[in-house]
């Protein structure tokens, strides 16, 4: 029996109509789909229901695909659950977890692409949380290392530490911070990417060349909209990127969702040495890249921490100190006033070496784009299914992750192509994330990018690679260079 319900992606921001069938072979937890709730009994206004999201829009427009990539995060961001020894079970939601303060998110037990992607070897399996590390890194004994941070024990180690060897992004360049290290970054795959890596030994080199000689390109799996019971919802292909800040004495560790990380190579006065250490590092920046049926050339949801930088009209507010409304100027994690030795703004390194912090004014507030009312456009209307400002899908979400540590994120805006593959338009035409594509934020476009993502030798044919760099980078180039891949 064919039921209708109107599905909020925004808790009650955006309604749709969907049809709700309940297929238990496509709703496993892992996949936190909507069928995944139903089936669970857990009602639309329950916080839990949080905890599930479509696999696709039933018609891609700005105040659907907006909400989707906001729901996405909350999703994700979900607390994992743990086992009896307080280890991770791989991509289950923990349904009744306390969220407040920090957690090991279900993302976090996805896989790396270092886990994958292993110069020839085949990736590591999905259910096993550990992965190999150098030499230097296991030497580590990680309890002593542990106990010389103070907040040690508000950070999770459900999953081992994560592997931070990244530290330039797209363009070459670093992206250095108050102390003068650079940012540190690292791509993951859901299970479906995996699998598709997988049951294609994509990894492989040989077997990649042959896949694209026998179907001309790679086509990860796509999430689609639930069409009954011949056709229900399915999740696709979801690739995450994010960027690490390494943690000082000068951070509020209190602000930041946090990992541990073995870092190197370890960069020290002027040197990148070829040694680990253990640090505690703070998210700053996430990707969220999900395939989809009616957005097959992916959607691009970004997101940052809220203290990252400034916009360009918020510079005079940050050197005075108070806002023109009286409030506190943030202390911006890349933009610190009359620093000593700072560099120009939004002028990238010539090194990652050169240990002198970076300073960053963001080029768009979040949501510019977005109608019918854009990012500055509030309205007195509070932030209900009426209420289509970009504003409120963040007020909604910081409202959901209140009293923890994700409530100091927010989307900035999600790129997809209007009218399916190719030919549409972009909307929108500019994005960029200011802890990844921090000194080309006017004439970032993510698809554009990506759409050029294939074997080197075949310049200037399009979209061979499926928008993924990291089978060029991590698959046909063998050996690859310690800094920043």
């Amino acid at each position: 029996m064919l039921r209708i319900l109107g599905f909020a992606l925004s808790a009650t921001f955006v309604l749709f109509t969907h049809a709700l069938w309940a297929d238990e072979a496509n709703c496993q937890w892992q996949d936190q789909l909507v069928c995944a709730c139903e089936n669970a009994n857990i009602s639309l206004d329950d916080p839990k229901w949080r905890a599930c999201f479509l696999g696709d829009v039933n018609y891609a427009t700005t105040t659907q695909v907006d909400p989707l990539s906001s729901r996405a995060f909350s999703a994700l961001n979900w607390p994992v659950t743990v086992d009896e020894n307080g280890q991770a079970i791989i991509g289950v939601p923990d349904l009744d977890a306390d969220r407040q303060g920090d957690w090991t998110p279900v993302w976090a037990t996805w896989k790396s692409t270092r886990q994958i992607f292993r110069g020839g070897q085949p990736p590591l399996g999905w259910d096993d949380l550990q992965s190999a590390v150098p030499a230097a890194c296991s030497e580590l004994i990680l309890d002593a290392e542990m106990a010389k941070v103070a907040y040690a024990d508000t950070i999770s180690r459900a999953v081992p530490p994560r592997l931070l060897n990244e530290y330039l992004n797209p363009e070459g360049h670093a992206l250095l911070d108050a102390a003068g290290q650079p940012v540190r970054y690292d791509i993951i795959f859901n299970r479906q990417a995996y699998q598709y890596v997988v049951e294609n030994k994509l990894w492989d080199p040989r077997s990649l060349e042959q896949y694209i000689s026998a179907n001309g390109k790679l086509d990860m799996p796509m999430g689609s909209w639930d069409q009954g019971a011949d056709n229900p919802a399915r999740r696709g292909a979801i690739a995450l990127k994010t960027s690490w800040k390494i943690l000082t004495d000068a951070d509020d560790p209190e602000r930041f969702h946090k990992q541990w990380a073995y870092i190197t190579p370890v960069i020290s006065e002027g040197r990148r040495i070829h040694d680990c250490q253990l640090k505690p590092v703070a998210l700053v920046g996430m990707h969220i890249v999900y395939k989809t049926e009616t957005m097959p050339e992916w959607a691009w949801g970004t997101f940052e921490h809220v203290d990252v930088a400034p916009t360009w009209d918020q510079i005079g507010d940050t050197n005075a100190g108070i806002t023109p409304s009286g409030e506190k100027v943030p202390d911006w994690l890349f933009f610190k006033k009359n620093h000593s030795g700072a560099a120009q703004i939004n002028v990238a390194p010539k090194s990652a070496l050169v240990g002198k912090p970076s300073r960053i004014a963001k080029a768009y507030e979040p949501g510019y784009y977005f109608g019918p009312v854009g990012a500055k456009g509030y309205s007195a209307t509070p932030c209900g299914p009426a209420n289509q400002e970009f504003h409120c899908i963040n007020k909604l979400m910081w409202d959901f992750f209140s009293g923890s540590v994700f409530e100091n994120y927010h989307l900035i805006g999600t790129q997809w192509r209007q009218g399916g593959a190719y030919d549409g338009l972009l909307i929108p035409q500019i994005l960029a994330n200011s802890t990844m594509e921090s000194y080309s934020q006017t004439t970032s476009s993510c698809i554009g990018c990506h759409s050029y993502a294939g074997p080197s030798d075949e310049a200037g044919k399009k979209r061979v690679y499926d928008f993924l760099f990291t089978f060029e980078r991590d698959v046909n180039t063998l050996s690859v260079p310690v800094q920043g891949n």
